[in-house]
């Protein structure tokens, strides 16, 4: 009886833990900052009128109307300074600040992800990818962070929350252990599968 008890908790683990997964890659994912900030809503919440700026309802004392821009990604920016979600990105370039998709940003010295600076991404060599995968000269990096044991020069984004380079393979930015990048491919609806194991969204199926 505690055997089979067990084995129902194993089952209903893995279960719920697919669900998870699959929910941030059936097309609807959004990052916490768009769930925060855009529920009720799909227009800009930036809003300049009668020379003031506004920010949903607040208005932004130090915001610049005749300069103000409002970009994509809860970005804006204006002569001084860049903002997201209303909030002062410190040390940020207005003038060369450029938004790249998936909360990706960056200016001629720095790189940020979600309004936050990613220590040591190189601005000058940073690409978005895809499905929140980004990468510069050096490293790789899903939601902002650094990818361990990625490399950058072979890393390419599957499909799914998929990726891989010449010595492993990733879901959402972790390795799937033991993996074969050469034999791996991804199906469908989360399903992956390489010469010796068959994956669900980042698992090997027992």
């Amino acid at each position: 009886m505690k055997k089979l008890f067990l084995l129902t908790f194993l089952l209903l683990g893995f279960v719920f833990d697919g669900i998870s997964a699959q929910d941030r890659h059936d097309g609807h994912r959004a990052h916490e900052a768009y769930g925060q900030h855009d529920r009720h809503h799909h227009r800009s919440p930036y809003f300049v009128n009668d020379g003031k700026v506004f920010f949903e309802g607040r208005e932004l004392k130090d915001a610049s109307a005749s300069s103000f821009t409002i970009l994509k990604d809860g970005y804006a920016k204006d002569t001084w300074n860049v903002y997201y979600f209303g909030r002062v990105i410190n040390d940020a370039s207005s003038n060369s600040f450029k938004v790249l998709g998936y909360g990706y940003a960056k200016d001629t010295w720095n790189v940020y992800y979600n309004g936050v600076r990613i220590p040591d991404a190189s601005s000058n060599s940073f690409t978005v990818l895809s499905d929140w995968y980004a990468k510069d000269s050096w490293n790789a990096y899903y939601d902002g962070h650094k990818i361990s044991d990625a490399s950058s020069g072979s890393f390419k984004v599957l499909r799914d929350g998929y990726a891989k380079d010449t010595w492993n393979v990733f879901f959402d930015g972790r390795k799937i252990e033991d993996a074969s990048p050469g034999s791996f491919k991804v199906l469908h609806d989360g399903y992956a599968k390489d010469t010796w194991n068959t994956y669900y969204y980042g698992k090997a199926i027992k």
